[in-house]
Parts: structure tokens; C-alpha cells; sequence
């Protein structure tokens, strides 16, 4: 009898795991083949990607194009100069604010 398939020595909770990885295209070549090699002979491991593919689509499509709102950058700056930024010299500190 010849030695188990790499894919069937996954442990499932491995491959979820790393389910976004391989989503995300993170994975180097050998982590990709390995994972797909799994999830092409696993219903249930293929079923919950599939739940996640859909799930990072879905994503995408309904918060991928949006935008901070018109000036909150420059509220963000604004509020960045009137923090208070502590001064060390020679040991003792004191608070200026810009």
C-alpha cells in the first residue's frame, strides 16, 4: 500500500485556518498546491472556502470602493496639532501645545 497523499495528512482545522491565505494569494507555491490538493478531495473543507470565497466577494463588492468623507483629513490634522506634545530637556519635561 503506498504512503498517504500530502493533502490527506491536513488536518481540516489546518486548512481553514489558512483558508484566507489562500484567498488572499499570501501563500508561497507549495502552501497553495498543498492547500488546493486538500480542499479538491475534502467536501466539507471545499464547502466552508467556498462559504468564505463568497463571503470575501461579497466584501469587496459592497466596501471596496469607499472613501474617507471630504475633509476628514484636514479634521484629522487639525486635532493632530492641538495635542499635546511633551518637550524633554535635561531630564525634566513640560507640555507645549502647536
Amino acid at each position: 500500500m503506498s504512503e498517504p497523499a500530502e493533502f490527506e495528512q491536513l488536518d481540516c482545522s489546518a486548512v481553514i485556518a489558512d483558508v484566507y491565505m489562500l484567498l488572499d494569494s499570501e501563500c508561497d507555491e507549495t502552501s497553495r498546491a498543498r492547500l488546493q490538493g486538500h480542499l479538491d478531495n475534502c467536501g466539507s473543507c471545499l464547502e466552508e472556502y467556498g462559504l468564505e470565497e463568497r463571503i470575501k466577494s461579497l466584501l469587496s463588492r459592497k466596501c471596496g470602493g469607499e472613501h474617507a468623507p471630504e475633509g476628514l483629513r484636514e479634521r484629522l490634522m487639525l486635532e493632530i496639532r492641538r495635542t499635546v506634545v511633551v518637550i524633554q530637556s535635561d531630564g525634566d519635561s513640560r507640555s507645549a501645545q502647536n
